[in-house]
């Protein structure tokens, strides 16, 4: 990873940053349920960009950025299973390639004793891959169908977005310190965009680049508050819920 970052003036900024990751896959994608290990397990590789433009005052603060990551071999959670001669075969589909684009913003306006925070996250990331998905033996050697032939499965997940994760989501805050040592803070998170995970083998023929299903746009409102008790100079005591 690398970056740059220029300070226009006391209160103006603005940054980049870029990276090149080999990630290894999530837990999830190395070992089932069962606690038995996935075959063709091969790391993730990521390339990412963002730009960015940050304001900073006493009473206000504003952050944005814009970014564009290219994620290479990304496998769907949990990967895929198929069955060949009623035996199962849990492997990760490789190739499955998707691009992540969006805008970000957050802002912090601070009038004592209240302080009112804004954010939104704006996504559009969506697979763009089609490949044909080959299962390996433990000893690395092609699983043949019942035809003696290498067990073949296509996928078109071109255009199809990434599940697991809303990609549309605002949220706004407010938050009253009532003295120097309690608060009280709502929140409210809206979120839109989310859509299901899905299985790429079912991504081929009649239903190839079928979006999966998306949920209902939801809302979540989140209450919290705390107090701090001060015991000497060097102790205390923070009370969150």
């Amino acid at each position: 990873k690398t970056g740059a970052n220029y300070n226009i003036d006391d209160q103006h900024n603005v940054f980049a940053n870029a990276g090149y990751i080999s990630k290894a896959p999530r837990f999830s994608n190395v070992f089932d349920n069962n606690n038995e290990l996935y075959r063709d397990i091969q790391n993730e590789l990521v390339k990412a960009i963002e730009f960015g433009y940050s304001f900073r005052s006493s009473q206000f603060s504003l952050n944005a950025n814009v970014y564009n990551t290219v994620w290479k071999n990304k496998p769907v959670n949990g990967g895929t299973t198929v069955l060949i001669d009623d035996i199962p075969y849990r492997a990760n589909i490789n190739g499955m390639d998707a691009l992540h684009k969006g805008i970000e913003i957050d802002w912090a306006l601070k009038i004592k004793p209240i302080t009112i925070e804004w954010m939104c996250s704006l996504g559009d990331w969506a697979w763009t891959s089609k490949d044909t998905a080959r299962f390996y033996d433990d000893e690395g050697n092609p699983v043949l169908n019942d035809n003696g032939n290498p067990e073949l499965v296509p996928f078109d997940a071109r255009g199809v977005h990434v599940g697991d994760a809303a990609q549309t989501q605002f949220a706004l805050s407010i938050r009253w310190d009532i003295t120097k040592n309690s608060w009280i803070k709502v929140r409210r998170s809206y979120y839109d965009k989310h859509f299901a995970d899905f299985e790429p083998t079912s991504l081929e023929g009649e239903t190839a680049q079928m979006e999966s299903w998306i949920l209902p746009k939801y809302n979540l409102y989140n209450l919290h508050a705390g107090h701090k008790i001060t015991i000497n100079k060097l102790m205390s005591i923070r009370i969150n819920f």
